[in-house]
């Protein structure tokens, strides 16, 4: 399955269980006040991709500016990221990076699911464009299984008590930044405009 290749992880955390229970709940069930996070979740579980009777992923206008709003929220995470490096709050930057982390996880979830789903069965009979497509969504599991593994590696606090992997840490996060910064540059002006009406 493609979630695998790019996550390399069981489908879920036991964080992402717990966000998954709270959006199974009816609202009687959940709290008065929703745990930070949880209404994004919420929202987007329920938007369930629009399938026809043949059950094929459908065009959905909604999707584009979904998707541009999550690489929008990315970056800022990304910049709240860098903001804690340079007020030398190191404890929180872990947080913020499993924020980060689970943002990703479910723009990617919904990229998989309902645009290259799509794009699979709507560029089949143009060959060149099908390439351009097959070629993002090979580039993007690479760029997921680096981030996550990025995420991963930093996800508890032992690595901020050292300068040395501070250094190493604020190296590999530019870098990051950079892949990301390009990636969605390129799928905002290439690849989003082929996503278009069949």
């Amino acid at each position: 399955m493609w979630l695998k290749t790019i996550f390399n992880k069981p489908a879920t955390s036991t964080h992402d269980e717990e966000k998954h229970d709270a959006v199974k709940k009816t609202p009687s069930q959940q709290s008065a006040t929703p745990a930070r996070g949880a209404t994004p979740i919420a929202e987007r579980a329920a938007l369930q991709p629009a399938k026809s009777a043949n059950h094929q992923i459908e065009y959905d206008e909604k999707l584009i500016p979904q998707l541009k709003g999550d690489h929008a929220a990315l970056l800022l995470m990304y910049s709240t990221v860098a903001n804690r490096m340079s007020a030398d709050k190191w404890d929180a930057v872990p947080a913020a990076l499993r924020e980060m982390r689970m943002a990703m996880y479910g723009h990617l979830l919904t990229e998989g699911v309902k645009l290259y789903s799509y794009m699979r069965r709507s560029l089949a009979e143009d060959p060149a464009l099908h390439d351009v497509y097959r070629s993002y969504k090979r580039e993007m599991d690479g760029i997921g299984r680096v981030a996550f593994d990025f995420f991963d590696k930093y996800q508890g606090k032992e690595w901020i008590v050292s300068r040395d992997a501070r250094i190493t840490f604020k190296d590999e996060f530019e870098n990051l930044g950079k892949v990301l910064v390009d990636r969605i540059t390129r799928e905002e002006n290439i690849l989003y405009p082929l996503y278009i009406p069949s």
